[in-house]
């Protein structure tokens, strides 16, 4: 029998840094990301529907409701799965069900990500990587943080193993994820 994966799951609010938190840990520790929002991305390219967050949660909870509460974390399991990689990140836990289903299949962290919402807004406005960031007002961002998705978030962020402070500098940043990672053994790539 195989040794249990290890699997990091990544959570904060959205433009908290759970994206650059994931591409250090693939590119520090070459291990494999896996997106909850990789599924609905997929689907909504095929639709040629704009991949807007109101798309994603429109279509989040519509599989949720048809498939059940566990459709994207089956998905992510069976990406686990076949990993062959013993470390493997997460980015995008928002429900206590993924925490469950993902505790079920490996040696799960929950690792949190917080900023300032005037950061985070700021973050978001800059890489646009939803279509609405780019021109979207203060005012509005703030609204995002009270949709359910995210009251949840804000909720499930207590469970976190740490939450790193992700107002300051990348290098503050990649510290804070350096020292946990040694706390529970795993090692930075020697290359």
């Amino acid at each position: 029998m195989s040794a249990r994966k290890i699997v990091i799951g990544i959570i904060g609010m959205p433009a908290s840094g759970k994206g650059t938190v994931a591409d250090y840990l693939q590119k520090t520790h070459s291990t494999p990301k896996l997106r909850f929002s990789d599924a609905l991305s997929t689907i909504l390219e095929r639709l040629h529907l704009e991949k807007t967050r109101d798309h994603q949660i429109t279509l989040s909870e519509v599989l949720r409701e048809t498939c059940g509460e566990d459709i994207l974390s089956r998905a992510i399991q069976i990406g686990i799965q076949k990993s062959p990689s013993p470390v493997i990140v997460v980015d995008g836990v928002r429900r206590e069900g993924d925490i469950t289903t993902l505790k079920e299949v490996a040696d799960f962290h929950l690792l949190g990500v917080d900023a300032a919402a005037e950061t985070r807004y700021e973050r978001a406005k800059k890489r646009a990587e939803k279509p609405e960031e780019a021109n979207q007002s203060f005012e509005d961002f703030l609204k995002l943080d009270q949709r359910s998705t995210e009251l949840t978030t804000r909720e499930l962020m207590k469970q976190a193993s740490m939450t790193f402070d992700n107002n300051g500098s990348f290098e503050h940043l990649y510290e804070q994820i350096d020292q946990y990672l040694s706390a529970i053994g795993i090692t930075k790539n020697e290359a």
